[in-house]
């Protein structure tokens, strides 16, 4: 597939991770499409993994059937009974919108698969409320959360670097453009990602950058639905000089716009209907030496751990923001030192072998259980 998100890269890594494992074989069922929304696609891929389940849980073939997200967890609703009988287990990983979507037809669904689940692995802690508040029993909750592999980048990663001096280099070499436009002392914040409401950028660029020293500046890297507020917001506080807008990103450059910059943002907002499950573009960031200041909302609450790899900043507050960018942009040795933490904290507790080593030890508690209740 040459266009991947996030969620579909997060399962493509777990996968191989999984199949990399000692004590684990894989046998997969994959939907693999060109198109975002592959709905003629989804349904022959749901059938195909019904039955190929059904079939190898009956032959005492697998001990657990593990679903990557909540839109192919729907077939633990016609699974149930299959596993009942041969005690198999039905687990499923849950990203956060992938559960609260707003449609009726769709919630009564997500409460009757939680019923029929032996155990779910939610991304985030709030990810999980979710789950809970939508009839999953607590029982069966097991917060695991995402991953990143160390070499992510591969060769397109030219490393961590501690100085403002050799971050600026790194910048001038993949965005010559954008590197011209930054004086020797400036602080630039960085954000890429798909540009939704809940993302806050309008909000940031309204309520924080005028608050931000004249020294700071602000890049942005992806497109979507909000784009055409935020070009409008910075035109209208006058901040053309100092945001910075790249469309989308080569993933060839990513690496170097993250190890170029200074400080990711993620100042997300609260919207009826849309959370942030996770923010696995922190751990990206991170990887490559960069920390982050985030919104303390959602599932960006386990990502940051304050004074590590970032600090979280009380959403919808101003200040809180700026008073946290600030002390950075007149302090530039500290913000060095959290460049080393940030990388080496990532990779500790976010590397995939890790995350994959937890939810495997996971399964085989939740197996073990299901062949203990069943007498």
């Amino acid at each position: 597939m040459s266009k991947i998100g996030g969620m579909q890269r997060v399962g493509i890594d777990l996968l191989k991770q999984l199949e990399a494992h000692p004590e684990v074989d894989v046998e997969t069922v994959i939907l693999r499409s060109e198109r975002e929304n592959d709905y003629f696609g989804f349904v022959p891929f749901l059938f195909r993994a019904f039955t190929t389940a059904r079939a190898m849980m009956k032959r005492g073939e697998i001990d657990v059937v593990l679903f990557s997200a909540m839109p192919s967890a729907v077939l633990a609703a016609v699974l149930a009974g299959t596993s009942r009988d041969t005690r198999v287990p039905l687990a499923a990983i849950s990203h956060g919108h992938d559960v609260i979507a707003a449609s009726s037809a769709y919630q009564w669904l997500v409460a009757r698969v939680f019923t029929r689940l032996d155990a779910m692995l939610p991304v985030s802690r709030a990810t999980g409320q979710q789950c809970v508040r939508r009839g999953l029993p607590e029982d069966r909750l097991f917060v695991m959360p995402n991953g990143i592999e160390p070499d992510r980048f591969g060769d397109s990663f030219p490393g961590v670097f501690t100085t403002r001096k050799d971050r600026r280099q790194v910048l001038a070499d993949a965005f010559p453009d954008l590197a011209g436009k930054l004086g020797p002392d400036d602080l630039l914040l960085c954000s890429v990602g798909r540009q939704v409401k809940r993302k806050g950028h309008d909000w940031f660029i309204r309520n924080v950058m005028p608050q931000l020293n004249s020294n700071v500046h602000l890049v942005l890297g992806g497109k979507g639905p909000e784009s055409e507020a935020i070009g409008r917001a910075v035109a209208e506080t006058g901040m053309g000089s100092r945001v910075h807008s790249l469309g989308l990103v080569a993933e060839e450059k990513l690496a170097s716009l993250y190890s170029g910059g200074d400080l990711f943002i993620m100042p997300n907002i609260p919207i009826d209907g849309d959370m942030e499950g996770f923010g696995v573009v922190m751990l990206e960031a991170g990887l490559c030496g960069m920390p982050s200041i985030a919104s303390r909302i959602e599932g960006i609450q386990d990502v940051i751990t304050d004074g590590l790899n970032g600090h979280c900043a009380i959403a919808l507050d101003a200040n809180s923001f700026a008073d946290t960018i600030n002390l950075y942009a007149e302090a530039p040795g500290s913000l060095d030192k959290m460049s080393e933490t940030a990388r080496s904290h990532t990779v500790e507790k976010f590397a995939w072998s890790t995350v994959c080593a937890q939810i495997v030890t996971t399964l085989k508690t939740v197996a073990r259980r299901k062949t203990q209740a069943a007498g």
